[in-house]
């Protein structure tokens, strides 16, 4: 499947549509998988934002990752080698129905999203609330209207001020996350039944025992959820059960810089203390919490600088443990220039703007890292290089045309690099000759 991404945007959605039901069987692991070493894998960061009925939140984070490259790497596009960053959008559908006022502008920058290579993916339609109880056919009604919807030919002549539900945006979605993070075992039965490839949900990172740096990978449910296992214990939701096949992309636990940490951020007082006293179930002692922009800049009221300081701390731990990857979730409307006059918060929308631009800039300093929708993690989870690899994009072989030293080309499907100076001699697989084989392509 890891050929599709350098398909058009249109193909790969149609293509990962026919093939959500994979075959993989990927357990719950501290390790990158397919043998990939810990020294040699990409720190993968995925954030994506959720709901996105703010036209121009969603053109800013647009613009933002148009502005930006990931690391130049060996320039295999297999580990988004120089390419520029992609995220991803969970819609939530009700934003593009003819009832809400402004469906016709939502619709056509849901639309830009997808054209700039980006994922769309599924929210329900109307974002309801207490998923905990709702059955099968509830959330299958609620994806498969989205996708639906979603479905539908993209109009670009339409009037954005008089939009039909006869248009959609051309493609439908093949993730899914749930409103407010709700979930029961009827949404896995149901996301399985539809084929889906994967779900973005569970919150993981929570045991003791983890501490930032030893996070598990994503994995498939075939052998159920770890982190819906410990909720289950808890008591805060039910466990999932087993769902072959179905990918699982973590909502993984931030932690919070201690005293001593922060002042390597710029930060001389206590975070900890300041989440406390907004958040009375929070634990300063281990310095967990949810890793999304809502609960950063509204539920604990912290500053621009605060929040700033949590995501590089939290990247610090993944780059020195086992680079698990880092998912945020964010809300494209929180960077609306207009939203603060009816939700203020602490932090004006250009000092939120600001801290993803400078946790953006920060993170691709790293070499490691690369900056991908929940899509292309999964590409590379199914199809695992390591960031050293050789890659079979090189020119084919010509005749009647010198090589020297150091050269490579694809010829009979392999790659092959010149030993010394060659005219008209095809690359073989001989110890003598001017050629050795470097990998067989794919």
């Amino acid at each position: 499947m890891k050929h599709l991404k350098k398909l058009s945007p249109l193909f790969i959605a149609v293509a990962l549509s026919s093939t959500a039901a994979a075959t993989m069987n990927i357990s719950a692991s501290e390790l990158p998988p397919g043998g990939v070493s810990v020294e040699q894998a990409p720190q993968f960061i995925a954030i994506a934002f959720d709901d996105n009925e703010s036209p121009a939140g969603q053109q800013w984070v647009l613009d933002l990752f148009a502005s930006v490259t990931n690391p130049q790497g060996t320039g295999n596009l297999d580990n988004y080698d120089g390419q520029m960053p992609h995220t991803t959008f969970f819609n939530s559908c009700q934003y593009i129905k003819s009832s809400f006022w402004n469906a016709g502008n939502v619709k056509n920058t849901w639309r830009a999203a997808f054209e700039q290579g980006h994922e769309v993916a599924n929210h329900t339609t109307d974002h309801l609330w207490g998923g905990a109880w709702m059955d099968v056919a509830t959330w299958t009604s609620q994806i498969q209207d989205c996708n639906d919807q979603l479905a539908k030919p993209y109009n670009p002549d339409a009037n954005p001020w008089s939009a039909s539900d006869d248009d959609g945006i051309g493609v439908a979605g093949v993730g899914f996350r749930t409103p407010y993070l709700d979930y029961n075992p009827a949404l896995y039965s149901a996301l399985t039944n539809m084929g889906m490839r994967y779900d973005a949900t569970i919150a993981e990172g929570w045991h003791w025992t983890e501490d930032g740096t030893n996070y598990n990978w994503p994995y498939t449910l075939d052998n159920g959820s770890p982190g819906a296992k410990l909720r289950a214990e808890w008591g805060l939701n039910e466990d999932i059960g087993e769902h072959p096949g179905l990918w699982q992309v973590p909502v993984y636990a931030m932690i919070v810089p201690n005293d001593e940490q922060a002042l390597a951020y710029g930060i001389s007082h206590s975070i900890r203390e300041k989440i406390a006293t907004a958040i009375p179930w929070f634990d300063v002692s281990v310095g967990k919490f949810e890793s999304a922009d809502y609960n950063l800049f509204y539920q604990a009221g912290l500053t621009g600088a605060e929040v700033l300081a949590i995501m590089k701390h939290t990247l610090d731990l993944r780059l020195a443990g086992n680079r698990a990857p880092f998912t945020f979730l964010a809300h494209s409307a929180y960077y609306d220039a207009g939203i603060d006059s009816w939700n203020p918060v602490a932090t004006s929308f250009e000092e939120r703007r600001a801290v993803l631009a400078e946790f953006i800039e920060y993170a691709l300093t790293h070499d490691a890292v690369r900056l991908v929708s929940h899509n292309e993690l999964l590409d590379w989870m199914e199809s695992p290089q390591a960031l050293d690899a050789e890659h079979c994009y090189r020119p084919a072989w010509q005749t009647n045309k010198a090589y020297t030293v150091g050269d490579q080309m694809i010829h009979a499907g392999a790659l092959y690099e010149a030993t010394y100076w060659s005219f008209n001699t095809p690359p073989t697989d001989d110890k003598w000759g001017p050629w050795f084989k470097v990998m067989d392509c794919q």
